[in-house]
């Protein structure tokens, strides 16, 4: 009989680690630390039902669940900054900005900021040639800033298929069949 693990799903293995929400706060406390800046941001607009049922306030934490986040934003004297970070898939970095700055003016939270010019930003570790002429043709600014813990998990993904990091993630996975993770 295997043993019950309460508060673990089966199938996972191992605590996830949130790298992009670091990189992209030490990226906005470099860059923009003289700013107004808000991270995990909701976008778009709360339908009325769930106001009329909660009143305002309350209806935007009840919807927050189903809204969009930008992974940040700043206020800068100038433009709103819509900034997502994307280490390794960065196309959804570039698809998601134009959305994100379609839904700022529906944004109840971002009513005083309606009007204000938009500038959406890209961080990425290294940016392909079509990664630039995707994001230069849909208007969003790439960002290439990788502190050495960055590079350091982007060589990672280099080493995943070689025949040592094969072997470690089988004898890993030996471990945990062993204590009962299917």
């Amino acid at each position: 009989m295997k043993p019950q693990h309460r508060g673990l799903c089966p199938g996972f293995s191992r605590v996830r680690r949130e790298i992009e929400p670091r990189w992209v706060s030490e990226y906005v406390s470099n860059t923009y630390a003289q700013y107004k800046h808000a991270y995990r941001v909701p976008l778009g607009s709360i339908p009325e039902e769930i106001t009329k049922i909660y009143g305002a306030t309350k209806g935007r934490r009840v919807y927050r669940p189903s809204r969009p986040e930008v992974d940040a934003m700043i206020w800068t004297n100038k433009f709103l900054v819509l900034l997502e970070g994307k280490i390794f898939k960065i196309m959804d970095g570039i698809a998601k900005l134009p959305v994100y700055k379609s839904l700022v003016p529906v944004t109840p939270e971002l009513e005083e900021w309606r009007g204000t010019p938009i500038r959406m930003e890209l961080l990425c570790v290294q940016p392909l040639p079509w990664v630039q002429e995707a994001a230069d043709r849909a208007g969003v600014n790439v960002i290439k800033w990788a502190p050495r813990w960055i590079q350091e998990i982007w060589q990672e993904r280099d080493k995943y298929w070689t025949p040592e990091a094969v072997e470690k993630r089988e004898e890993r996975k030996k471990v945990l069949r062993s204590l009962g993770f299917d």
